[in-house]
């Protein structure tokens, strides 16, 4: 039997905020085809997701957007810090955690909270 409700609607889920960086293995970078891949996963989520390149102090761009994610301009070994917020924000995270520490893969993951 469902309870009586006093008229109010129910809260909103808090939204939970994941964090985890990376650094930039690739001698080429943060290169077309590994940003594709990026998108690619990144665009099976719910999760708003962004990425900073810390080593550039740039601005937080949209991870869903292939050509944002250029704007990072991330070069081997700059860090780059990936936050996501929404109701699959960890499971988003760790796909590109995953995929970024697949053997062939330019970036290497470190996870952060």
């Amino acid at each position: 039997m469902d309870k009586p409700t006093d008229g109010a609607p129910p809260a909103p889920p808090e939204k939970q905020e994941y964090s985890a960086t990376v650094t930039v293995n690739d001698p080429q970078g943060l290169h077309l085809r590994t940003s594709k891949d990026v998108v690619r996963v990144a665009s099976q989520y719910q999760a708003e997701i962004t990425a900073q390149n810390l080593s550039r102090s740039s601005g937080q761009v949209d991870v869903k957007s292939i050509l944002q994610l250029m704007q990072l301009q991330a070069r081997q070994g700059h860090v780059l810090l990936l936050q996501a917020v929404g109701p699959d924000a960890a499971d988003a995270l760790a796909a590109l955690c995953a995929l970024f520490q697949r053997p062939r893969s330019p970036i290497s993951a470190g996870a952060g909270s």
